[in-house]
């Protein structure tokens, strides 16, 4: 297939749009083109954190399941998932029948769930609850990120531009800092300037006729700024997947957004990309409506995709490597509303999943009757302190720079 005109330019913008102008550069320190071959500045065995945004509110509630705490079946008439159902931990909580694999992992001793995480006097603005989790700062609004503080604090000399990295397309405070960027990778089929699909010949003619625009001798001082970005954007998206042509697939991913994010994280590390830490998005937990069929049908595609991405890290060697912490915003209220969903609400479950992580029950399930005064749970973890462990324990960094101050550490790593 030949690119017209119309497509080059359109092409073109978007790739300077993803990449360009004052964004994420794909770069060495020194201006190289970032090379397949580099190699982990931090070391073949680094730790590596996959941090998995549930945005909208996950419904903890059903999700770890209280069935045998007082409360759970008279709040929820309609909602509940009853004991044949749950997938049960102990004789007090369970899990959501759609997390077959997360069972699996918990009883294999792989998976940590903290209960009950939230901080004080929380906020049931998604906006403004997001932005706290994604700053660790509660009491005001920040300027930077809990993940741009740690990229600050401990990667700054690592020379390689994808030391941290986002997939997808969500707007992310976690990784906002004046001094580090991160690149955003939409998914890979985007990443692209041309169909691969395109004949070589005609390839090689849309880069040159490419280059040739954007090359800074030809053009005037204004906008050499400009040419320079955009030249060095097209050989940024070759870099990229030059790197990831050393994975062999050997697992069945499912068919959806998270799977195909969560197996590009495996891409880049078996191409040793050298990423410390990789942000991730899966949407639509804001149940508010027919919360029963669709929170089951999100709980399973996190659950099979996690599955597969489990399973294809034992297979390129890189299980102990990878630890993936799963959060939402908040949580979702007690009782169900009136139209078969539930509110916002406060504290829901965290989920810290790898092979070195010292699997259990953390913190307590919070009660379903002793409210806070708006009717909701009272939390009993504070988030940073799972920040903090992963931070300290995990990551090897300077976790007090990066919260401000020194909290618990949770005993799942």
């Amino acid at each position: 297939m030949k690119l017209t005109r119309r497509d080059f330019l359109i092409k073109g913008s978007a790739l300077l749009a993803t990449l360009g102008l004052g964004g994420p550069m794909i770069f060495a320190a020194n201006g190289s083109v970032l090379k397949a071959q580099g190699t982990d500045e931090a070391g073949p065995e680094s730790p590596v954190l996959v941090v998995i945004q549930l945005s909208g509110g996950n419904d903890g509630i059903n999700t770890l399941i209280p069935y045998g705490m007082g409360g759970y079946f008279d709040a929820r008439p309609t909602l509940k998932i009853t004991e044949q159902q749950v997938l049960a931990l102990n004789n007090e909580v369970g899990l959501h029948p759609s997390l077959a694999n997360m069972h699996s992992y918990f009883n294999d001793g792989k998976l940590a769930i903290v209960q009950g995480v939230g901080y004080p006097k929380p906020d049931r603005s998604h906006f403004r609850s997001m932005d706290i989790w994604q700053t660790a700062e509660p009491e005001k609004m920040a300027s930077t990120g809990w993940l741009g503080r740690y990229a600050e604090s401990s990667l700054l000399a690592v020379n390689n531009p994808l030391k941290t990295l986002q997939i997808g397309n969500s707007a992310n405070k976690a990784f906002m800092s004046p001094k580090v960027n991160v690149p955003v990778i939409q998914s890979l089929e985007t990443y692209n300037f041309v169909d691969p699909k395109t004949p070589k010949a005609d390839q090689n003619r849309i880069a040159k006729a490419f280059m040739d625009m954007y090359d800074p001798q030809r053009q005037g001082t204004v906008i050499r700024v400009t040419c320079d970005h955009g030249k060095e954007a097209y050989e940024s998206v070759e870099a990229v997947h030059s790197l990831v042509n050393a994975y062999q697939a050997k697992i069945e991913y499912p068919k959806t957004g998270i799977a195909k994010d969560l197996q590009l994280v495996v891409k880049m590390l078996s191409g040793n990309s050298g990423t410390r830490v990789f942000y991730l998005q899966l949407g639509g937990f804001d149940d508010h409506i027919q919360e029963k069929e669709q929170h089951a049908v999100l709980l399973k595609q996190l659950d099979q995709a996690l599955g597969a991405f489990y399973q294809d890290l034992e297979v390129q060697g890189l299980e102990n490597r990878v630890v993936t912490m799963a959060f939402s915003e908040f949580g979702r209220r007690v009782k169900e509303n009136g139209t078969g969903g539930t509110d916002h609400g406060t504290a829901a479950p965290v989920f810290v999943l790898g092979g070195k992580v010292k699997g259990g029950l953390y913190g307590v399930m919070p009660s379903l009757t002793n409210l806070d005064s708006n009717g909701d749970l009272k939390y009993e973890v504070d988030f940073r302190s799972i920040y903090y462990t992963v931070l300290d324990r995990w990551l090897q960094g300077d976790a007090q720079s990066v919260l401000g101050k020194s909290y618990e550490r949770i005993a799942f790593i």
